[in-house]
């Protein structure tokens, strides 16, 4: 098993989510985003590293688009454009001891991010002539950090854990702003994660289920609703280093918005997506450094953006 494996999932599946989130004027959940960044974590999500500190950095680029707003009177809905890119740097400890028979693991998490965001939107005047608004925002700089815990179990070719992450509000965020590098709302997600790698054939199974919750944004009275998060993957791990596979997640809002702040109601976001996942572990001397890229495509987008997600990432023992 080659060290890409080990920090893959010491940084990655422990921490990694959607600090690089930013928002738009769109609901389903406040800003139509999550704080959890789907897809970072996969492959060997359920996989726990031997003792020691790591470090993973990774790039993140999205581009979306979609018409979020409902209509609304003489206004028609409302198209949003996204660019997003950041950099996301992890910093993981996995002491040498047992908590309850299982490995537990630590990590803090700093992204930054640059967003541009543009809204276009027009007002049918009955007697008049249509008119056409737009506006533009941007802005770069810490989004939201995160802070995880782990306890990981090993069974022969099998792996499983669970991760818990908090989220603090300390990206930028202004809610007269189109974009943002933070949510503003703490948040806390449960996942739970498994991974089956044939240490004769290569062969990896991995699957993770999740749930974040999330607190009051005290600036707009809004309360977002529970978000189900479920990603997976499909990938053969060669001899020589590479690893190449497919993979995916699945998004579900699973409550309703509420706060003073909603004016939505039951507007709840879904997104599905697949894509190919490669890696490759270099090593120079004594240290290894893996590369990995992930190319996520969305699909049965509702409430959301829709859009492409790509990962590029690399990571070594410090």
């Amino acid at each position: 098993m080659t060290t890409w494996t080990t920090l893959r999932t010491a940084c990655g599946a422990i921490c990694l989510a959607g600090s690089l989130s930013t928002g738009e004027p769109a609901k389903a959940t406040e800003n139509g985003q999550n704080e959890y960044l789907l897809g970072l974590t996969i492959p060997m999500a359920g996989y726990t590293p031997p003792p020691g500190f790591y470090f993973w950095d990774t790039f993140a680029l999205f581009q979306g688009a979609g018409n979020l707003f409902p209509g609304n009177g003489f206004k028609s809905s409302t198209r949003i454009t996204q660019n997003i890119g950041g950099d996301i740097a992890i910093v993981s400890w996995f002491p040498d001891f047992k908590l309850f028979g299982a490995d537990p693991g630590f990590a803090v998490t700093v992204p930054f991010g640059q967003e541009r965001t543009t809204a276009n939107f027009t007002v049918a005047n009955p007697i008049g002539p249509t008119q056409r608004f737009s506006g533009a925002s941007a802005i770069g700089g810490i989004a939201d950090t995160e802070y995880s815990a782990i306890l990981g179990w090993h069974a022969g070719e099998q792996h499983w854990n669970v991760i818990l992450t908090g989220f603090a509000p300390t990206g930028n965020y202004d809610p007269t702003r189109l974009a943002q590098t933070g949510l503003n709302r703490p948040a806390l997600d449960l996942k739970g994660a498994y991974t089956y790698l044939g240490l004769q054939t290569g062969l990896e199974l991995t699957g993770a289920l999740g749930l974040t919750l999330n607190a009051l944004n005290t600036a707009t009275n809004y309360q977002s609703g529970a978000e189900l998060h479920f990603e997976w993957a499909v990938n053969e791990h060669f001899p020589f280093g590479l690893a190449a596979g497919v993979g995916g997640y699945f998004y579900q809002q699973v409550t309703n918005d509420h706060g003073s702040g909603d004016q939505f109601g039951a507007f709840r976001g879904r997104v599905a997506a697949v894509g190919p996942l490669l890696s490759y572990a270099l090593k120079a001397g004594a240290q290894e450094v893996d590369f990995s890229a992930r190319w996520f495509h969305d699909f049965a987008v509702q409430n959301r953006l829709r859009g492409d997600l790509i990962y590029a990432s690399f990571s070594f023992p410090l």
